[in-house]
């Protein structure tokens, strides 16, 4: 068939969206670096007694393999660009028709994997945080998890094995993806799937992908004001603004904060996902196919990105807190100090701890008296409202980098006290830390135990 020349002439698009394309990447790799960064800097700098095991999770290995796909989609469409990747089919010799076809479909099942692996991470992450509050919930996200594994790994397969051998027979249908850019033998003897095909499996797939990122970030955002919504509809009587207003600003503007940053980045991946299944019909079409794709790759790059984003959010907001004003404020305690600084300071801190060790006491024992008379409150009435009174729940996504309740501390691991009941009340568990000197530490569950830490 021949091919139209273009009216607009010989002109490439991909230049520029490319180079946003590895803007877009260079951002998130900071991000990413970032977030590893405080990670490795809360684990090597917290007490011993904060058990280090609940800084990192199985969802850091998946956002990691993920940007390795990530920047191996990148790069190898930058090779197919440098062969014409972005100009009209009609203007290219035909060997950069070959080349620039080969890299982009060589590119195309491993952005499908990246979002993949990625987005597994974003579940196993809400899965940690949420799994204790509903188990219903818990076998949800593992379900969607499953599902979306599952439909992408078929695109991937297929868009690998659509070529072979015709008529057909049991082969190794990877030996023929090289028919996908190079010309078909003139004696029939193989033969591909219809483009159309390919397009009707990516309409499947991008469908899952946006109904379970749009899911993700509604049970986010349902999981994140639980308690007003359960406080609503206790009281059928309120209405929506008059409660919300009861709620402590600072709650409020953490909640808020939360949703935008969670939920936030699913919604905008689900709408990538839309644009970029609804480009699709680019891969129907043969005609101009170097030309149309470069659109299809931009909102490939946005809807991967988004999730990798929507989970660095917790660590930044713990990164400013726990750093920008502490150090504003000027106290830090031995959080910062290095483990020379507490050895040498050591023998100054046992001297001084004789000294506050009255004062402590009392306070430690009228902070339990107060937090086990609020949770035996909030376990015989059956629900916790946090937004009423904020001072009884701890505040996860501070106390925790992730915001995840299921990465408890050596100190809360041992308690008698469980996270939920199985008749659908809540106890909350809280630590209580109180510092007695740089180098000395306590540390007191709501169970009553008490821990002393010094450093070396």
């Amino acid at each position: 068939m021949d091919i139209p020349e273009p009216s607009d002439g010989d002109i490439d698009i991909g230049t520029n969206v490319f180079h946003a394309c590895w803007a877009l990447t260079g951002i998130v790799g900071v991000v990413l670096l970032f977030r590893y960064s405080v990670k490795a800097w809360i684990r090597w700098a917290l007490p011993q007694v904060t058990a280090p095991e609940r800084v990192w999770g199985l969802e850091d290995l998946f956002f990691l393999i993920g940007y390795g796909f990530d920047l191996a989609h990148m790069s190898i469409v930058q090779i197919s660009s440098k062969w014409g990747l972005g100009r009209h089919y009609y203007y290219l010799t035909s060997v950069e028709k070959v080349h620039a076809m080969k890299y982009d479909f060589i590119s195309q099942p491993i952005a499908v994997t990246a979002a993949m692996v990625s987005r597994a991470g974003m579940m196993w992450f809400l899965f940690t945080c949420f799994s204790a509050s509903n188990r219903r919930l818990r076998i949800v996200i593992v379900i969607c998890m499953i599902v979306q594994i599952v439909v992408n790994l078929v695109t991937v397969v297929q868009i690998l094995v659509q070529c072979g051998p015709n008529p057909y027979r049991p082969s190794d249908r990877l030996k023929y993806f090289h028919y996908m850019w190079d010309s078909l033998p003139a004696d029939g003897s193989v033969k591909c799937q219809d483009p159309s095909t390919q397009m009707i499996i990516g309409f499947v797939q991008g469908g899952f992908n946006s109904v379970i990122d749009f899911f993700l970030a509604i049970i986010s955002a349902v999981e994140l004001w639980q308690f007003f919504l359960q406080t609503l509809h206790r009281n059928p009587e309120l209405s929506f603004w008059s409660q919300f207003q009861k709620i402590s600003s600072s709650v409020r503007s953490r909640r808020i904060w939360q949703t935008i940053t969670l939920s936030g980045p699913l919604l905008l991946s689900g709408a990538a996902s839309i644009v970029k299944t609804y480009l699709l019909k680019t891969l129907g079409s043969r005609q101009d196919f170097t030309y149309n794709i470069v659109p299809f790759v931009l909102w490939v790059k946005i809807e991967n990105y988004s999730i990798l984003l929507a989970t660095c959010a917790p660590v930044i907001r713990l990164f400013f807190r726990t750093f920008i004003e502490r150090r504003r404020e000027g106290h830090w305690g031995g959080y910062w100090r290095s483990n020379s600084d507490n050895k040498n300071h050591h023998n100054s801190d046992r001297s001084r701890e004789a000294e506050h060790q009255v004062e402590l006491d009392n306070r430690v024992q009228k902070n339990l008296l107060s937090t086990t008379t609020t949770t035996t409150l909030v376990t015989q009435n059956g629900y916790n409202d946090e937004e009423v009174n904020p001072a009884v729940v701890t505040d996860y996504w501070s106390k925790y980098p992730d915001g995840c309740t299921g990465r408890f501390s050596k100190a809360t691991r041992g308690s008698p006290v469980k996270a939920s009941l199985e008749t659908g009340r809540v106890t909350v568990q809280t630590d209580i830390m109180v510092q007695v000197d740089e180098g000395v530490k306590r540390s007191m569950s709501s169970s009553g135990e008490r821990l002393l830490e010094t450093d070396p």
